[in-house]
């Protein structure tokens, strides 16, 4: 637009309506760039922190479900390397010298002693331990065997049985030529003759050392150096077991030189005879003969027993103690009043409880019996004849336990009773009640241990019942 004023003319240039709506459009442009710029930095921002926020607690997480314990872990590693270092630095020196010296002098002192002791007697290894009564019960020889030895005379002298081969050969007419041996004297071969003149043939004379006639008194005899209860049975012609229980000797009993024994005049025992006593009583009492015991003790009959003398029962058994009844107080019933003996089983072992319920079988060296489960108290039984050689209590696991032999080297074991029944030294028979069931010692619950073990070593109590 042209503009007059004082009749000069200034032209001005205003801009258009399109320029102005473009500006206006390049402004709102603008700003909805800036707005859209800013949104994408709010979203970005956004996500960044969630991705913060999720790698934060995970981080968290993995800290106090790992971190932490490793770190507990090293600190008490750590913790305990400190204590060992210093332990190993102020004490391990003066325990461990200690210690070898103390453990290290017993032992020397140990085998100083046993070594002393087999030179001193010069034992054969198979030969130790047989001063022992255990070794005496646990060998397989029976205590009544008879033995006749084959004997001859030094040389140059005739046995001591060439008398009586002469006497019986002189009541038939014949001159014995014939050495103890059973060898012609002479070397010629020539024949014997009788009083006749008839030919005979030569007699062949065992030398054999005729039984010697029973001694009819009881003697004591003085142990010697070396001697074993079994040489002195041997010796005495009497059972190891005579000189056990007239001795009072138990099984893990030794004797020692000076000691006096008691030495019957046969294999048996003896009985102060007491009023009402009668000879057949008393036999059965012993399980032995009427006759034997007349025999023996060189008594006509049965009258002539008197009240107050010790006579010897031959072949007796003695008896089992009787089992003393407990007060109410004492809190120890007599089992065998409770619980009535358990049928036998002809040729095998008895059950050692009523129950068959077996909790663990036999596994060897893991476990050397089997586990028999049943009530508190039960009743426990023999599983056969023996004599009870150990009952008491066992710090090795067994608690209560009981162990009989049955000889010819086999033995059985009863553990974890709640209380045993008999004592060492007992006879028992089998299916007496001996203990009850108890969980006693290194046990879960109560059960019985059943072992059974042939010549110490233990086997599968299944095979024997």
């Amino acid at each position: 637009m042209d503009i007059r004023h004082g009749n000069t003319y200034k032209h001005m240039h205003q801009p258009s309506r399109n320029v102005l709506l473009a500006k206006k459009n390049a402004v709102l442009l603008l700003t909805l760039f800036s707005s859209l710029l800013l949104l994408a930095l709010k979203i970005l921002g956004a996500v960044l922190w969630g991705v913060k926020f999720v790698v934060t607690s995970v981080l968290k997480i993995a800290v106090r479900a790992f971190g932490l314990p490793l770190y507990r872990g090293f600190k008490s590693i750590e913790a305990k390397l400190g204590k060992l270092h210093g332990y190993g630095k102020e004490q391990f020196g003066e325990n461990f010298s200690r210690n070898v010296v103390l453990y290290g002098g017993l032992v020397l002192l140990s085998m100083f002693v046993a070594t002393s002791n087999l030179k001193a007697r010069e034992l054969r290894p198979e030969e130790v331990g047989r001063n022992s009564g255990m070794y005496e019960l646990l060998i397989a020889q029976s205590d009544y065997e008879l033995y006749i030895e084959e004997s001859t005379g030094a040389e140059g002298e005739p046995a001591q049985n060439a008398s009586a081969h002469e006497r019986a050969l002189s009541q038939i007419g014949v001159q014995s030529e014939i050495e103890p041996t059973g060898t012609p004297a002479d070397e010629d071969g020539d024949t014997l003759l009788s009083g006749t003149g008839d030919a005979l043939l030569k007699p062949d004379l065992p030398a054999t050392d005729v039984t010697p006639k029973p001694r009819d008194a009881i003697i004591t005899y003085v142990v010697q150096d070396g001697d074993t209860i079994s040489e002195v049975a041997e010796r005495f012609n009497v059972s190891t077991n005579t000189i056990l229980w007239e001795n009072k000797i138990g099984p893990r009993d030794f004797i020692k030189p000076g000691q006096e024994l008691v030495i019957l005049p046969v294999t048996g025992v003896t009985h102060t005879v007491s009023r009402g006593d009668t000879l057949n009583a008393i036999a059965s009492r012993y399980r032995a003969k009427a006759e034997d015991i007349l025999e023996v003790n060189k008594l006509a009959d049965a009258s002539e027993l008197v009240i107050g003398k010790k006579i010897t029962v031959p072949d007796g058994f003695p008896p089992a103690p009787a089992r003393p009844v407990a007060t109410p107080s004492s809190g120890l019933a007599d089992l065998g009043s409770i619980f009535k003996p358990a049928p036998a089983a002809a040729g095998t072992f008895n059950w050692p409880t009523t129950a068959r319920r077996i909790t663990q079988y036999f596994r060897g060296w893991r476990h050397t019996g089997i586990d028999i489960g049943n009530k508190t108290g039960q009743p426990i039984y023999a599983a056969d004849d023996g004599v009870v050689t150990t009952s008491g209590w066992n710090s090795g696991g067994y608690g209560y336990y009981v162990i009989i032999d049955h000889g010819n080297g086999i033995q059985t074991l009863y553990g974890h009773n709640s209380k045993n029944g008999v004592s060492a030294g007992d006879r028992v028979g089998k299916g007496d009640v001996i203990a009850a069931i108890g969980s006693t010692g290194r046990s879960t619950g109560p059960h019985v241990h059943f072992e059974v073990r042939v010549n110490g070593n233990r086997v599968n109590p299944l095979d024997y019942l």
